[in-house]
């Protein structure tokens, strides 16, 4: 049986575990898109960047909770339009991360997390929650479509 889960805003206490579920995320990253990402010499989210997220009134991370372990983490961060005149004035919502234990996909932990971070982004007055899905990703982008994300904009390169 799945343990039940809440959601709720991350306190520093819950960094290392933060961190191990950051963990399985950065390495598909690493093995998939290998000239961007690599394993950094240190772990790349210290106390002082969990402090400063945690402190920000411009970001907000989210855990799910089982009352024994934390199975997600979601962190969603506010942006502005630049002030520039073919901008309209608007803020909106990015969601900058979200993990969840391999275990504990699809069981509604990632949408309960998507939810909170919506719920928060739109408190704070956010015309839209945005976010970015690397095209090798698949699951991710069909659990995006599903909650209601569509593509905006499509980023191309070309090595040199």
């Amino acid at each position: 049986m799945i343990e039940p889960f809440i959601v709720r805003a991350a306190i520093l206490e819950d960094a290392d575990a933060i961190r191990a579920l950051f963990a399985e995320v950065d390495d598909l990253h690493r093995v998939q898109v290998p000239w961007l990402f690599q394993k950094p010499p240190t772990e790349p989210r210290s106390s002082e960047f969990f402090e400063h997220l945690l402190a920000n009134q411009e970001s907000k991370v989210f855990v799910a909770d089982t009352g024994t372990e934390l199975v997600g983490v979601a962190t969603a961060l506010m942006r502005s339009a630049p002030d520039f005149a073919l901008f309209i004035h608007q803020s909106w919502g990015v969601l900058d991360n979200i993990a969840v234990s391999r275990e504990r996909r699809r069981r509604g932990v990632g949408a309960a997390l998507m939810r909170e971070a919506e719920h928060w982004v739109r408190a704070r007055g956010a015309n839209w929650i945005e976010l970015g899905v690397y095209e090798f990703n698949r699951d991710a982008r069909s659990f995006y479509e599903a909650l209601g994300y569509a593509p905006v904009l499509t980023k191309l390169r070309k090595p040199l």
